[in-house]
């Protein structure tokens, strides 16, 4: 999730040209619809401040969808925002991961490829 349409539209052709199906959305309503629609990711990127709400409001109704069906979605937050409990204890807020913007794309598909496994 990426409300800057410049950002989410980078991160999208940076991960399909690794292989990556992509769903991108802009905003925490647009990703709770997306879920509530069935749809069922295997990696979260979110950026945590969206207009509409923090990013962590997604990942948390993703983490019920993976208590139903015991699974672990892994979750990089990707902010510009200097939020210190996230920075210091990213589990705090539920991802597994916190980078910050602007990202550097080699670090960013070396963080996914080893929390996909």
């Amino acid at each position: 999730m990426e409300d800057e349409a410049v950002t989410r539209t980078a991160l999208t052709v940076l991960l399909e040209y690794q292989g990556a199906i992509v769903l991108a959305v802009g905003s925490v309503q647009d990703g709770i619809q997306t879920l509530k629609s069935g749809f069922q990711p295997d990696l979260l990127v979110s950026n945590i401040r969206l207009p509409d709400g923090n990013g962590a409001r997604v990942l948390e109704a993703i983490r019920q969808q993976d208590a139903e069906r015991e699974r672990n979605t892994p979750a990089i937050a990707l902010t510009g925002e200097a939020i210190d409990i996230i920075r210091t204890d990213p589990e705090s807020a539920g991802f597994d991961v916190y980078l910050s913007k602007p990202y550097d794309s080699a670090i960013l598909l070396a963080t996914i490829a080893r929390l996909m496994g």
